[in-house]
């Protein structure tokens, strides 16, 4: 049983029968030969551990033969009304709060009132009567009430009773007095002394008992097969797989049964790493030792010696033994050591795009001048002169509109047409843009009317570019170049170039900068 411990608030929430004459007032409705009483309401008091509570912003309505409401607030200790004899309901309207104190100030508590609201009494004549309110707070329970209606608060700062513990469900009693004892009680169902006995562990599968009792002992339960006792025997593990013996009873023994052949001990022996590879002799027995064994292929120790890297095309050796040495070598053509030196034609540094049009004149033959085209769409495109990457000038060109059938772009055409390029790899240049889509092509004799050799002209050798709005070198190998395939079709011939282009596809406008154009 739970130990309550009350303390007294000296809450005298009194009633008792007291002339017409005394210090309180009369009530106004009540007739001046009649006798009254004196309701005294104490609202703080300390228990028997010390602990001091308040019960603030508590409303009390006070109906019978007249009619009250008192009010309680945090600062108020006790509260007194005066009332005729007769019976009364006394109710504790909603929004009290219950604080206890901490040493520093009052803290509110979480409590829920647990009696009847209202409360009947009768104040008879000359009699004291009772009246009691009871909460729960925090595991305290506070009876408001006793003797001449006073508010008394108990604090149980016992832990309520629980019945879900191995002792509890097997002591024979009640013990959370809710009338279900032991394993009779839900909470204790979970408990090992009240589950359903089981026959699903080693123990219980190997101790000749039919624990669970449905009638099948041990191993003869399903519910046991999955334990190793009751197992059937097994071969397919290296050590049953080369013991000697035939485990699983079926008759082939170690390697010759087919569960072993996944384990390291019967796996035949292979060729196929570095060491085994490397090491001299023919270990998987094929006849072929090390690199001659086509199983050693892919090894690096077996694999061919190559030069393309930066190391070996720059080591002064032929590592590929194919008769060149470093950039000599065509593997290393791809690489920065063996970059060639670019033949600028164009940087925009010799002071002419101020005056005029940009002409690009530094390196004969490769010389004339930047002109722009447009499908008619659009006003002409602008040329304009900007900052460039790594110098102060580079060439932008801009659409004023967004052209709607075949686009726009600017051109540096050779004067002293054609040109021949073939002693060059490619071409170089630094590109940015809005984030479109820019094709650069080389229009040559096969590409252009003036070489008479074409039927449908201007599908010139190029490639699609993805232009974002940094800058970024472009390194275009001239065999990087292909048709886009509705003009005539014909081979790239670097010896007679008439043209370079940048243009923008249709629907797009013309917004790229370039600078330092080179062939390498």
């Amino acid at each position: 049983m739970r130990h309550l411990r009350q303390l007294f608030v000296c809450s005298v929430l009194a009633i008792a029968a007291i002339p017409v004459g005394c210090t309180a007032d009369a009530p106004d409705d009540a007739a001046q030969e009649s006798e009254v009483g004196s309701l005294s309401l104490a609202l703080v008091g300390n228990s028997s551990s010390g602990t001091t509570y308040r019960l603030s912003q508590a409303w009390f309505d006070i109906h019978g033969p007249t009619a009250r409401t008192l009010y309680g607030g945090g600062d108020t200790s006790a509260l007194t009304e005066v009332l005729p004899v007769g019976p009364y309901d006394v109710m504790l309207r909603p929004g009290w709060v219950l604080e206890r104190w901490t040493g520093g100030g009052y803290q509110p508590v979480s409590a829920s009132l647990t009696s009847a609201n209202p409360t009947w009494v009768y104040i008879g004549e000359g009699a004291t009567s009772t009246v009691a309110f009871q909460f729960r707070a925090d595991g305290d329970v506070i009876s408001v009430g006793h003797g001449r209606l006073d508010i008394v608060i108990g604090v149980d700062d016992t832990t309520p009773l629980r019945e879900d513990t191995d002792w509890a469900c097997s002591n024979g009693y009640d013990d959370d007095l809710d009338g279900l004892a032991d394993c009779a009680d839900p909470e204790c169902q979970w408990r090992p002394f009240c589950a359903p006995p089981r026959e699903d562990n080693e123990w219980a599968c190997s101790n000749g008992y039919d624990d669970d009792m449905d009638g099948l002992p041990d191993c003869a339960d399903p519910e046991c097969q999955v334990y190793p006792f009751c197992s059937p025997w097994r071969e397919d593990t290296d050590w049953a797989c080369s013991n000697g013996s035939d485990d699983d009873g079926d008759g082939l023994a170690d390697c010759a049964d087919p569960e072993c052949q996944w384990m390291p001990y019967c796996m035949p022996v292979r060729e196929d790493t570095d060491w085994t590879c490397s090491n001299g002799a023919d270990d998987d027995g094929d006849g072929l030792t090390d690199c001659a064994d086509l199983d050693c292929q892919s090894q690096p120790y077996c694999m061919p010696v190559r030069e393309d890297t930066d190391w070996a095309c720059s080591n002064g050796s032929d590592d590929d033994a194919d008769g060149l040495t470093d950039c000599s070598d065509p593997d290393c053509v791809w690489l920065p050591v063996c970059a060639m030196p670019g033949l600028v034609i164009e940087d925009f540094e010799d002071g002419d795009f101020h005056f005029s049009p940009p002409y690009a004149g530094s390196a004969p033959p490769f010389t004339g001048p930047w002109v722009t085209y447009d499908d008619g769409t659009v006003p002409p495109v602008d040329l304009l002169p900007a900052p460039g990457p790594f110098s102060s000038t580079a060439l932008a060109a801009y659409s004023p509109g967004v052209p709607s059938v075949s686009g726009a772009g600017v051109t540096l055409a050779f004067e002293m047409w054609p040109v021949d390029v073939s002693s060059f790899q490619g071409i170089r240049f630094h590109i940015r843009g809005q984030g479109t889509q820019v094709r650069f092509d080389v229009g040559t004799l096969l590409t252009t009317p003036e070489g008479g050799l074409c039927s449908a002209c201007y599908d010139s050798h190029g490639i699609d570019l993805w232009v974002g709005t940094e800058w970024v070198t472009v390194e275009l190998r001239w065999w990087d170049l292909i048709q886009q395939g509705w003009g005539t079709l014909v081979p790239f011939e670097p010896s007679s170039v008439m043209n370079l282009n940048w243009r923008t596809p249709v629907g797009q406008p013309l917004r790229i900068e370039i600078d330092d154009v080179q062939l390498f």
